[in-house]
């Protein structure tokens, strides 16, 4: 028989069966019952699925155009008239005495942005400066995507370029990029690693910017991660890295989850948590009262409730765009 105690924080083993055995005999088992647990577990990764979101039933796969195609930018005279037209139309009503934003946009202020529109905006300016960098438009799942390619001007014998998808939020566009494009294309000309050159994709989010809306319900984050997987495969990219803000976070969140062998990298600048449910709403209403009962210290209550007394209410009044959105998009976009 042997025994085993601790002394002093020492694990003693009995001289019928020394240490020397027993350590290495116990490390030797557990890690081959994790290396049997892991060997019969998984990757899990979210299925990547297909889709139709153009008109009408989808083609014959061999009849859809896989082109990639240049797109210009062009805003023409008559479109900034039809503008003009409308915004001299605009009829103004006064706002509530003091009322500020509190009843939602202030006719006072609107009156000085519809003159800026009218007045002062270079349209053919910003057409120049948008179309500084190619842009192509490409045929997927029915929707025209469209999306600007940026190549390095100069590589080094040699040097390859790091593919990167950047993926925009709302209210944003493929524009958000342009200032930081030179320092990831042109990174020595910055004073920046030189070694460290990308090739960017920026792409619009359908029915943003350039990009065609789908024509059925149902399209989501999910899709439009798919969407800019098929993109960057029809670029010849089977490895790439991704960014993204907003709702370019969770698009490029779920490409990552969705093709992981893929994704050399995800750089997010927002996060979005997973749905909190009913128990944690639950925990959080009665952790004011019940700390204990759900898990929370005196510190957690001292933390969290100021921060949703100043933040939450504050939240329900100025969201009620995102409800309407939510729920009506339709109607806004009329």
């Amino acid at each position: 028989m042997w025994r085993q105690i601790l002394d002093n924080g020492r694990l003693v083993v009995n001289e019928h069966w020394p240490g020397s055995v027993v350590v290495p005999a116990a490390i030797g088992i557990g890690g081959a019952l994790a290396c049997w647990i892991l060997r019969g577990r998984k990757k899990k990764s979210i299925d990547l699925g297909d889709g139709w979101w153009g008109q009408g039933l989808r083609p014959h796969l061999q009849l859809e155009d896989t082109s990639v195609r240049p797109f210009h930018i062009e805003i023409s005279d008559a479109d900034i008239k039809d503008l003009y037209d409308r915004l001299d139309r605009t009829r103004f009503f006064s706002p509530l005495e003091d009322s500020k934003f509190h009843y939602g946009f202030n006719s006072t202020h609107l009156r000085k942005v519809v003159s800026y529109w009218r007045n002062q905006f270079d349209w053919q300016k910003q057409v120049k400066i948008l179309n500084r960098y190619p842009h192509y438009k490409t045929t997927i799942e029915g929707l025209e995507v469209h999306f600007i390619h940026v190549k390095p001007p100069h590589l080094g014998p040699g040097q390859k370029a790091r593919p990167l998808l950047m993926v925009h939020g709302w209210p944003g566009s493929f524009y958000e990029f342009y200032h930081i494009l030179p320092l990831l294309t042109e990174p020595a000309k910055h004073c920046l690693n030189p070694d460290l050159v990308f090739e960017v994709i920026c792409p619009s989010i359908p029915g943003y910017g350039f990009s065609e809306a789908s024509h059925k319900k149902g399209f989501s984050a999910f899709d439009a991660a798919r969407i800019f997987y098929k993109l960057m495969i029809r670029l010849g990219f089977r490895e790439f890295y991704l960014q993204g803000g907003d709702w370019g976070s969770r698009i490029t969140t779920l490409l990552s989850q969705m093709k992981p062998e893929s994704v050399m990298g995800l750089h997010l600048n927002f996060a979005m948590l997973p749905k909190a449910g009913f128990g944690m709403l639950l925990s959080l209403a009665l952790g004011r009262y019940f700390p204990w009962l759900v898990g929370l210290t005196k510190e957690d209550v001292r933390r969290i409730y100021p921060y949703f007394e100043k933040n939450v209410y504050a939240l329900l009044l100025e969201s009620g765009y995102m409800h309407i959105q939510a729920t009506k998009p339709d109607t806004v976009g009329k």
